[in-house]
C-alpha cells in the first residue's frame, strides 16, 4: 500500500524537484489554451457577426407586379423592400413554386397614412414567419417582433410615449429599426394581422383607399432568397420569364461583392487564426521533445531500478496531464477575463452564454490535455530508444 501510495505522489514530486521544466511546459499550455479558447469565442462571435452582415443584405432578389415598377426607383432599389403604392394577388406567384432554386419567399405589403406636413408615412406589412430581411435589422433582436396589435418604427420616426398614431388611432410600439439608410427609416413596420388592424382603423377614419386590401392574401414586394448565390441571374431570368405580370430585380453588382468580401473576411479571419494555433503547437511539441530528452538520464534510472515501461510512462503521463490540465484551465480563464477588454459585442454574447461558451471551454481543455498528453507519450517513445542498449554516465 506504502509503494503504491508513493508512486501516485511520484509525479507531483517530480514536478516540485524540477519546477523549470514545469513552468515551460505550464506556459506553452497556458498560451495554447488561452489563444484557442480566445479564437474560438471570437470566430463563434464572428460567425453570428459575419452572418447578421449576410443576412442585413437582404434578399438576392425582389418581385414586384410590373404595374408597380414604374413607381421604383432603381437607383435606390434596395433588397430589404422598396415601398411602392400599388398590390397584387399572391396568386399570380404561384409559379415560382416550380422553382427549385429558390429557398425562401416573405411578402410585403405596403400602405400609406398622411403625416400632418403632407408626407407619406409608409405602413409596411409583413409576415415574421417567412420574414429574413427585416427581422436582422431589429434592435431587440432578430426574435423580437412586434406583437398584433402594436408596431415596429424606423429609426427615424418619433415614438412619443411609446406610440405612433396611424390612421387617428394610437399604437403602441413594440420593437425599433436600426438605421437602414434606406426608406424603412421613416416607415411602420407592422405583422400582416396588425396590418389588417390598420387597414380597418384607416376605412373608420375616412380613408377607403385600401379598403379591398387582403394582408394575408395581397403582396406589393416578394423578396426572394436563392439556395445558391450563383443561381440568382438565372433565377431572376426564368421569374421574368415564366411568371407572368410581374418583374424580378437581382441585387446590384455592389451588394454581391459586399457578399463576397464578407465571406472572404471570414476565411482570411479563419485562416490567421489556425495558423496562431498551428505555430503554438508545434512550439508545445518540441519543447516536450526537448525537455523529454534532457530526461534521458532519469529514464534510465527507472529502468535500471526495475521499473517497468508501462510504469514510467504512467508517471509521465499523469505529470503531462496535470501540468496541461491546470495550464488549460488558467489559460481559459485568462482568455474569458481579457475578452471584455477587445469590447467585442458578438464576442462577449458569445462568451456570455454558457450554452456556447461553455462547450467551447471544454473543447479547448480535452483537446490540449489530449493533445499534451499524447505529445509526451511520443517523445517518452523516442528517449526509449535513446536508452536502449545504452549506459548513461551517472549524474
Amino acid at each position: 500500500m506504502t509503494g503504491a501510495l508513493t508512486l501516485r505522489r511520484v509525479p507531483l514530486m517530480n514536478i516540485r524537484a524540477h519546477p523549470v521544466r514545469a513552468a515551460i511546459l505550464f506556459f506553452f499550455a497556458f498560451a495554447l489554451a488561452a489563444c484557442v479558447f480566445g479564437g474560438l469565442v471570437t470566430v463563434d462571435g464572428m460567425r453570428s457577426e459575419l452572418s447578421l452582415s449576410e443576412r442585413r443584405l437582404g434578399a438576392d432578389l425582389v418581385v414586384y407586379p410590373t404595374s408597380c415598377l414604374n413607381q421604383v426607383d432603381k437607383k435606390r432599389l434596395l433588397m430589404i423592400g422598396t415601398p411602392v403604392a400599388c398590390d397584387q394577388a399572391r396568386s399570380t406567384l404561384s409559379r415560382m413554386d416550380d422553382n427549385e432554386d429558390i429557398a425562401a419567399v416573405s411578402y410585403q405589403l405596403y400602405i400609406a397614412d398622411t403625416r400632418p406636413d403632407g408626407t407619406p408615412l409608409w405602413i409596411v406589412g409583413y409576415d415574421p414567419a417567412t420574414d429574413f430581411v427585416i427581422s436582422p435589422w431589429m434592435r431587440e433582436g432578430e426574435d423580437a417582433a412586434p406583437p398584433t396589435g402594436s408596431v415596429a418604427v424606423g429609426a427615424a420616426v418619433e415614438d412619443a410615449d411609446g406610440q405612433v398614431t396611424l390612421f387617428g388611432r394610437q399604437w403602441p410600439v413594440g420593437a425599433h429599426l436600426l438605421e437602414t439608410g434606406s426608406e424603412l427609416d421613416n416607415a411602420v413596420v407592422v405583422s400582416m394581422d396588425t396590418l389588417t388592424q390598420v387597414i380597418a382603423a384607416s376605412v373608420e377614419s375616412g380613408v377607403g383607399t385600401y379598403a379591398s386590401v387582403q394582408p394575408n392574401q395581397d403582396y406589393s414586394a416578394a423578396l426572394v432568397k436563392v439556395d445558391d448565390s450563383r443561381d440568382v441571374q438565372s433565377v431572376t431570368e426564368w421569374i421574368n420569364l415564366y411568371v407572368r405580370k410581374v418583374t424580378a430585380v437581382r441585387s446590384d453588382e455592389a451588394l454581391v461583392t459586399t457578399a463576397s468580401d464578407i465571406r472572404a473576411h471570414r476565411s482570411l479571419t479563419l485562416g490567421v487564426l489556425g495558423f496562431a494555433w498551428l505555430v503554438l503547437l508545434v512550439a508545445l511539441v518540441v519543447a516536450q521533445f526537448a525537455l523529454m530528452n534532457e530526461r534521458q538520464h532519469e529514464v534510465y534510472v527507472w529502468r535500471t531500478l526495475g521499473a517497468s515501461r508501462a510504469t514510467i510512462a504512467r508517471v509521465v503521463a499523469i505529470e503531462s496531464l496535470i501540468l496541461h490540465a491546470v495550464g488549460a484551465c488558467v489559460g481559459v480563464l485568462v482568455a474569458a477575463a481579457a475578452l471584455p477588454l477587445a469590447h467585442d459585442a458578438f464576442a462577449l454574447a458569445a462568451l456570455a452564454a454558457p450554452g456556447r461558451s461553455l462547450p467551447l471551454a471544454a473543447v479547448t481543455v480535452v483537446a490540449l490535455v489530449a493533445f499534451g498528453v499524447a505529445g509526451t507519450r511520443l517523445a517518452l517513445a523516442r528517449v526509449y530508444r535513446s536508452v536502449s542498449g545504452q549506459k548513461l554516465a551517472p549524474i
